[in-house]
């Protein structure tokens, strides 16, 4: 990070990361000098002022689903540079996805290290991802983490989703439209700071790639990166005030890299996988051919003929192969069962918090 008594001022390579907490209010989006990354439901603000981001992340599977016609319309409109969303979306997309601007996150997790190991929330996931574009500093605008979890009209349906029945005040966000009757979305935090840690998480991997990040909003309850005055960073330049907290602080409520988003959807047990078959697939090929080699020599040693030497080298790939497909499932198994029961003890936490509420 730059030493906090250094003046920083805008750049061509910054990206505003636009979270849609009430701090985000009255900031003037137009004014923004460089790559913004907008997310969510915040389009129907986008709608009044007449103003796109350049890039777009919606990674929560339920929300994604109930804007599905919404993002498929900001896709139309092709006032938007980027899209990153989720698999589930992208199939219901259709042949409307089948678009350059969109990217598939989970698709972008099983090969980019970046992304291995994080908790997945919509806002940290565009961190990444703008740092994946090549963006070396990030500013964060209303990234406030700090959410009322059932706000009056909204109504619990399975599980850790809501929906909301009727318009009433919202203290989660900017604008007063940014939920309307009928959308769905999960609990904010169906585990306790569940949003701030996954932006932790995010800190320390921007962090090692060298990537700078300043938050704007000086009442985020995220406090492990520098702040900044955004009116004077805009006019000129700030000095960012050193954070409140280090990146490498974990609370005792803290999230682990092996636990997923349960209310954005868990990519843990894929990424585990995925980096296990990178890291394993390498050797196990490279000690199948000399097994495989010592077999064919000592097979035409004892037995030259060639029909005795092709059953025995198809019957050791076939049993090679089996082997190594036990070995890959035999881990998808336990990475499945252990993510499983993970959010079993979560939901049963929250559901005991939601029955205090």
């Amino acid at each position: 990070m730059t030493a906090a008594a250094e003046i920083i001022a805008p750049n061509e390579d910054d990206a505003f990361i636009l979270g849609n907490g009430p701090s985000l209010a009255g900031v003037r989006l137009a004014d923004l000098p460089s790559a913004t990354f907008g997310m969510n439901a915040a389009y129907r603000y986008w709608r009044e002022i007449d103003w796109r981001p350049t890039h777009y992340a919606c990674l929560d599977l339920v929300v994604g689903m109930s804007h599905k016609d919404a993002i498929a319309a900001l896709i139309d409109e092709e006032r938007i540079g980027a899209f990153l969303l989720r698999d589930n979306l992208i199939a219901a997309l259709g042949e409307r996805a089948r678009n350059a601007k969109i990217v598939n996150f989970d698709a972008l997790c099983a090969r980019d290290a970046l992304f291995e190991g994080v908790t997945v929330t919509t806002g940290s996931g565009a961190a990444l991802w703008a740092a994946s574009l090549g963006r070396r500093r990030l500013i964060m605008l209303g990234v406030d983490g700090r959410y009322r979890q059932i706000v009056d009209g909204a109504e619990k349906r399975a599980g850790i989703e809501l929906e909301i029945v009727q318009t009433a005040d919202n203290p989660n966000y900017f604008y007063d439209g940014y939920q309307q009757p009928g959308d769905r979305y999960n609990l904010p935090d169906p585990r306790p700071a569940l949003h701030v840690n996954a932006w932790r998480e995010a800190g320390r991997k921007l962090s090692a790639a060298g990537v700078e990040v300043y938050n704007a909003s000086p009442a985020s309850a995220v406090r492990c990166f520098p702040f900044i005055d955004i009116d004077a960073f805009l006019t000129g330049g700030a000095r960012p005030a050193p954070a409140d907290e280090p990146l490498t602080e974990r609370g005792a409520s803290a999230t682990t890299e092996e636990e997923g988003d349960v209310g954005d959807g868990s990519q843990t047990g894929r990424q585990r996988l995925a980096a296990f078959a990178r890291r394993t697939f390498p050797l196990i090929l490279g000690l199948g051919g000399v097994l495989l080699m010592l077999i064919v020599l000592w097979t035409r040693a004892a037995a030259p003929s060639m029909a005795a030497l092709t059953s025995v080298v198809l019957a050791a790939g076939l049993l090679f192969a089996m082997a190594v497909g036990g070995l890959y499932a035999r881990f998808a198994l336990i990475a499945h069962l252990h993510a499983l029961s993970r959010e079993v003890a979560q939901l049963k936490a929250r559901l005991r918090d939601l029955e205090r509420l």
